[in-house]
Parts: C-alpha cells; structure tokens; sequence
C-alpha cells in the first residue's frame, strides 16, 4: 500500500522525509504569495495550492485566504488517484503539521500507510475534504496532536509535548 507523509516547507528542499521513489506525488501548500521550495528529489506530480493555516471562526481579510470547497475536492481527488496509481505521498506546509497534516490524516482514513509523522490537523481544510468525500464529521471535534486532544494549563494555554519537553502555545498555529 502507498504511504503518506506530511513534512516542513524546508524538508523539502533538503530531502528530509522518506524517499519518496519515482512513483511519487508531492502536494505542496504555501501561504498566499509565498511562493515554492524547490523539491531536492523529482516526483513524478507536483501540484500546488496557496491558502492560509486558518480555521473556519479565524478572521481573514479575504474569503479566498481559506481552503475553499474547490481546492478541498481537489485535494481529495489528488489522493485518490495517487491511491489508484499507487503512489506515495508527500505533503508539506511551512511547518508540515496543520494544514499537510490535514490532508494526511484524511489520507490515511482513505487507506494510505501512515508514516506516523507529528500532526496537529487544521480542522477547516480536514472537514472540508471529509464533506467532499461525503463523511460526517463532528463539528465541534476538539482540535488533537497525533489524534489526541489538546491538554490545557490552568491559564487556558495549550500545553504542547514535543520531545518529551512540554511547551505553551498561545495562539492555534503556534507549533
């Protein structure tokens, strides 16, 4: 079975994930008018979207800052053709944990092998491909870090554990 994995914009320019071998797909997710890294291996597809790490409540200047249904379908489709061409895939975002963690975790529920990669998943753009699919979904899932939920300190920040030292964040793309 083909594999997933989510990664950092700057693993991609240094090779720094699983190889993903010729018969490869890469997604790559940047901000608006962030541009590109440039990929250190080939991949036999590369597709690009540019929307914003931002949850459906979060405030945007524009509408189109957001994953939109659009792109959500597309995403969806991508995967599945890579399923039926049986190929791995590589999805980053700048920090490769929210929104390519997203598309991972959905990725995974289609019956990719998961590479077990740390993911906090952005529930706007996971929901959306999860509605294209024609899932239900809990609107009010909590948000998780490797499928489980936040912990919260006594001032209501989230206590986040990254090699065994536990760090706040105080804002939700904080990792």
């Amino acid at each position: 079975m083909p594999w997933i994995q989510n990664v950092a914009r700057s693993d991609i320019k240094n090779g720094f994930h699983i190889d993903p071998g010729i018969n490869a797909m890469l997604i790559q997710i940047a901000d608006p008018a962030s541009g590109f890294p440039e990929p250190k291996y080939q991949f036999r597809e590369t597709h690009q979207f540019e929307f914003l790490d931002v949850e459906e409540t979060d405030h945007v200047l524009e509408e189109e800052m957001r994953c939109s249904h659009e792109q959500a379908a597309k995403l969806v489709a991508l995967l599945q053709h890579a399923l039926t061409e049986r190929m791995n895939v590589i999805v980053h975002c700048h920090a490769g944990v929210c929104r390519s963690g997203a598309v991972c975790e959905v990725g995974v529920m289609l019956g990719f092998d998961d590479t077990e990669a740390f993911r906090s998943p952005n529930l706007l753009v996971k929901h959306r491909m999860m509605k294209c699919l024609g899932w239900t979904y809990d609107e009010n899932e909590p948000h998780t870090i490797n499928g489980k939920p936040f912990e919260y300190d006594d001032w209501g920040n989230k206590k986040i554990f990254i090699l065994g030292r536990a760090r706040k964040a105080y804002r939700e793309g904080d990792i």
